[in-house]
């Protein structure tokens, strides 16, 4: 599941770097949003099916920073971002982005120097 993931995720960061390197207009993004929000929950399931408590918080995260970035974008004639929606992807943003920080710091610690950190 994690490399299914992933993989979707960092094909989507790289089109998205490069739309936006281009300055092309956000809206599709809101399509896009809809598909990564279902892997996302997918994620949830496998991941606390599978007793893998933390990486299933990870994809909770994602799930929310998807349902913001839907209601972030707004379809219309112009590509102006909502300011709730803005507000809380956002804050998905830093909560996930936080969490991973923290896992990563977590398991290179516990895997490479003996840490017994809690995940």
């Amino acid at each position: 599941m994690a490399a299914l993931a992933f993989t979707a995720y960092g094909v989507r960061l790289f089109a998205l770097g490069w739309s936006g390197f281009g300055g092309t207009d956000p809206r599709p993004q809101v399509g896009m949003s809809i598909a990564f929000l279902i892997i996302s929950i997918l994620g949830i399931i496998v991941f606390f099916h599978a007793g893998d408590h933390p990486v299933g918080g990870v994809f909770i995260g994602l799930t929310g920073v998807y349902v913001g970035e839907f209601l972030a974008n707004p379809a219309g004639d112009a590509p102006k971002l909502s300011a709730p929606g803005q507000r809380l992807l956002g804050i998905f943003h830093i909560g996930t982005g936080l969490w991973l920080m923290y896992l990563t710091f977590a398991v290179g610690l516990n895997f490479a120097a003996g840490y017994n950190l809690p995940l």
